[in-house]
């Protein structure tokens, strides 16, 4: 008979530890998981760590902390209907504990409707890059020893401790029984299944106790360590596991990074990251940075999301793999150079040996390896609906309803000046409450949330005796996303050129034009449709682009976290442009109601740049990117008959170094056939292998929304 122990593990940990602080009793539940979750030994795998277990109706997650699922609650009295009681009282219990319901009881019906209109939202969870070097490097029987030399200075903080070994017990059962499961098979296995086993067998009484004696038991580790609870990302991947690379054998430790390499496919893993340099300028690459942008290239999967850092000492050699990688189609890898990002986080007090740390979580935004918990991400922005708030006095356009500040009446408004005031102050409006419930649920997840899996694998956790969601890591910054920032200097600047400037039009007749959705004003939507638009090297639009960004990233910047840092800004809108544009009225560039063109990164509104690419990273240089602490996306799109050959890479190479060298903070290329993309609309059948760069990652164009496939259409079209 099935006990509410092996149904519900972390729930009957939890509640068995009743009187112990909150991260014990997460801890309890940890360890009752690690004892009864279903295990698979695959031997075609290699590499073994528990499934992300769904039986369970209260679960802990990294991102949520405690989790209620109602549709398994129901499924497992229909299997188990001897213990609907049982199971009804440990879910009800759980109801006063569940993270998010908490955190949705602050926020008023008003703020609530902002994020429902797509005007901002702000959260509180996020990613994290555990430091998987260092628990290579020293095992967790280092780990342990780490925790009681720390434990002797914080006297206080027995209960903390006392939840990282439980957690440490957890990860050691969870491969004990694996080594368990290895030895039984054992027993009838042979040929290559029995070789495997062996190996296993033998990994396991090394690991994670101790340090790796070779790649296959580096990559077992890290891969028990990565998978245990639910995945996040693999961070500086080089930099962790190169050195147990550089020294095995080159077919095996081959074999061994592809078949990790289908895992991470697997499991849609965020964000492997290769390439570094030091505080020196010196460059770290190794043979596993060049190794692992041949495995993307051989595979072309949409996953796992790649990177590559730069710098000026980057050798040739990567620069070319990374090309040849790219001409495959796959969007990757997004190259981010680090001549750029790290200044940007060493100006919010990261020392530059940290910030060389930097590397990306979820889509593209920052993280230091092994020292952060940074958001990832704490909210968004439509910077575009900040300028429908200045233009309408607060009023959303899509719900008719006040949602903004307000801010005046804009036809009244005899100067430019006057209209950019008001702008800047609905941003603030929204920046100030993006910070407020962030601040708000980072306190609730600290609480009610704390991570000691998480605790144990980010520095400063165990030397503070804080937990990771409580101040613990070295870095506590905030990161926030926006969306439509181009669309809104295109329209600031056809304000300014058609209403304060000509004076063809009055702000009275544009603002009733937009709220008629254009209708009865054709001369005047020609006018603003057709007006020049941001990313083809005009002055004038440009310094309007410059002058919203300058003043959104440096306003975030003034707000403190409550993990410690302050609020910084980036752009990696996924694929949430299309719905952001739909929940806009019509808009001074020409958009009317309903469509849902928007900018899907810092360049230009999709299919508005029409000047080449030269011109378009000019545009987008006049901005000051060193105020971005997230990553900033510019995506560029080049032919594949033109990346195909050998020129066409050295030009793409030479242009995305005048780019870093001129100020630039990251690239992610698109390398399609607009021809192509139309065509997979049309027979989606016949394109099944065919990938697009979206945003912050890469994906099957024909998984896509149409919305969001209209979008990449647009900004392809006029090929660079």
């Amino acid at each position: 008979m099935k006990t509410m122990k092996e149904l519900e593990p972390f729930a009957w940990g939890y509640m068995n530890a009743k009187g112990r602080s909150t991260e014990y009793r997460i801890a309890a539940g940890i360890k009752t998981w690690a004892e009864t979750a279903r295990l698979q030994l695959d031997t075609h795998n290699w590499f073994v760590a528990p499934a992300a277990d769904y039986t369970m109706a209260v679960k802990y997650s990294r991102a949520d902390g405690i989790v209620l699922n109602d549709d398994v609650r129901r499924r497992n009295i229909g299997a188990y209907p001897e213990l609907e009681e049982q199971i009804n009282v440990h879910y009800d219990y759980f109801r006063a504990y569940e993270t998010l319901r908490i955190i949705s009881k602050y926020r008023t019906p008003e703020q609530e409707k902002l994020e429902i209109n797509k005007c901002c939202w702000a959260a509180g969870g996020g990613h994290s890059n555990p430091d998987y070097e260092m628990a290579l490097r020293i095992g967790t029987v280092g780990i342990r020893e780490k925790i009681e030399r720390f434990r002797r200075i914080h006297t206080d903080r027995e209960e903390f401790y006392d939840s990282l070994l439980l957690t440490l017990d957890a990860v050691e059962t969870v491969a004990g029984r694996y080594q368990a499961m290895a030895k039984e098979r054992l027993k009838t296995a042979t040929g290559e299944e029995a070789a495997l086993l062996r190996r296993l067998v033998s990994c396991f009484d090394n690991v994670p106790f101790h340090k790796p004696r070779n790649f296959f038991e580096a990559c077992e580790m890290f891969w028990l360590l990565f998978r245990f609870i639910d995945t996040d990302s693999p961070g500086l991947f080089d930099y962790a596991l190169g050195a147990y690379y550089e020294n095995d054998d080159p077919e095996d430790r081959w074999q061994c990074l592809g078949k990790l390499w289908e895992l991470f496919h697997e499991t849609r893993t965020w964000n492997l990251c290769v390439g570094r340099s030091d505080e020196f300028g010196n460059d770290h690459t190794n043979q596993l940075s060049y190794d692992v942008l041949r495995m993307a290239r051989e595979k072309k999967y949409d996953t796992p999301n790649l990177t590559m850092r730069v710098n000026p000492n980057t050798p040739p050699a990567l620069w070319q793999a990374a090309a040849e990688t790219l001409a495959t189609g796959i969007g990757m890898p997004a190259i981010y150079n680090d001549e750029c990002v790290c200044p940007a986080l060493e100006a919010i007090g990261i020392p530059a040996s940290d910030a060389r740390l930097y590397c990306m979580n979820g889509c593209n935004q920052f993280d230091i390896f092994g020292k952060s918990h940074m958001g990832l991400e704490d909210g968004e922005i439509s910077v575009i609906k900040a300028l429908e708030f200045a233009l309408f006095n607060g009023v959303c356009k899509f719900s008719e309803e006040k949602l903004g500040k307000e801010t005046g009446d804009a036809a009244a408004f005899q100067t430019f000046d006057a209209l950019m005031a008001a702008f800047r102050a609905q941003i603030e409006f929204m920046a100030d409450y993006i910070a407020d419930c962030s601040n708000h649920a980072q306190r609730i997840f600290a609480k009610y949330a704390p991570n000691p899996y998480k605790s144990l694998l980010v520095q400063g956790c165990i030397e503070k005796g804080l937990d990771y969601k409580d101040r613990g890591p070295v870095y506590g910054h905030g990161q926030v996303l926006t969306e439509g920032l181009p669309d809104a200097a295109d329209s600031l600047a056809a304000i300014k050129h058609f209403v304060f400037d000509e004076k063809k039009y009055t702000m009275a007749e544009l603002i009733d034009a937009l709220d008629r959705d254009f209708e009865g004003y054709d001369a005047l939507y020609n006018d603003f449709k057709n007006y020049d638009k941001f990313g083809n090297d005009l002055d004038e639009v440009d310094a309007i682009y410059a002058e919203i960004t300058d003043h959104l990233y440096r306003y975030f910047q003034t707000k403190p976290t409550f993990r410690g840092g302050v609020f910084g800004v980036g752009c990696s809108t996924f694929h949430r442009a299309p719905n952001y544009a739909f929940h806009c009225g019509a808009l001074p560039n020409g958009k009317k109601k309903g469509e849902k063109l928007l900018a899907d990164s810092i360049g230009a509104t999709p299919g508005m740049d029409r000047c080449g690419p030269t011109a378009l990273l000019n545009s987008v240089l006049k901005s000051n990117q060193y105020l971005a602490t997230s990553g900033n996306v510019m995506q560029i799109k080049f032919s594949k008959a033109q990346f195909a050959t050998e020129t066409g890479q050295a030009a793409f190479i030479a242009l995305a170094k005048t780019y870093f060298a001129e100020g630039g903070q990251t690239l992610q290329v698109n390398v399609v056939s607009p021809e192509e993309l139309l065509d997979a609309q049309v027979h989606p059948e016949a394109h099944r292998d065919l990938i697009v760069r979206v945003g912050g990652f890469s994906q099957y164009f024909t998984k896509l929304p149409e919305p969001l496939q209209d979008n990449i259409i647009r900004r392809s079209v006029n090929r660079l």
